[in-house]
């Protein structure tokens, strides 16, 4: 089994929450909605990493605000382990610029979160930001 370190950056805005829906042809989910995620760099602290695929993937700067803790999820269906570590982050702006990755976004309430269909495991990013009993 392959194994993965990825970070995910939970992005606030106020109240609302940005969720980014992944293009049809990208390699892992497609077309499944998401936070903002990416690989880290050999050598690059997580943080680093975290903010750096915020900027890449909207073109919006954040800060980090808390640490998440390092969850692992299994797909077995694609024979991959992730290692994730989550951040949340806040940004005063709210003017998204998507890359190649993605093909929308949204800003959501915490509610709302529901009605999307997201990429397996996001209640566990929620859970170890503690936004989701």
């Amino acid at each position: 089994m392959k194994t993965n370190f990825v970070v995910t950056g939970l992005v606030k805005n106020k109240n609302s929450f940005l969720i980014l829906k992944r293009g049809p042809k990208e390699r892992n989910y497609p077309s499944k909605w998401s936070f903002c995620s990416g690989f880290a760099k050999e050598f690059e602290p997580s943080e680093e990493t975290c903010l750096r695929e915020i900027k890449e993937e909207t073109g919006l700067d954040a800060k980090l605000t808390k640490t998440g803790k390092i969850i692992e999820k299994t797909d077995k269906e694609k024979n991959i382990r992730w290692v994730i570590a989550v951040y949340l982050c806040e940004t005063n702006d709210t003017d998204v610029k998507l890359c190649h990755e993605n093909v929308d976004f949204k800003w959501v309430t915490r509610e709302e979160l529901e009605k999307y269909d997201f990429v397996p495991g996001l209640s566990k990013d929620l859970k170890s930001l503690g936004l989701m009993d």
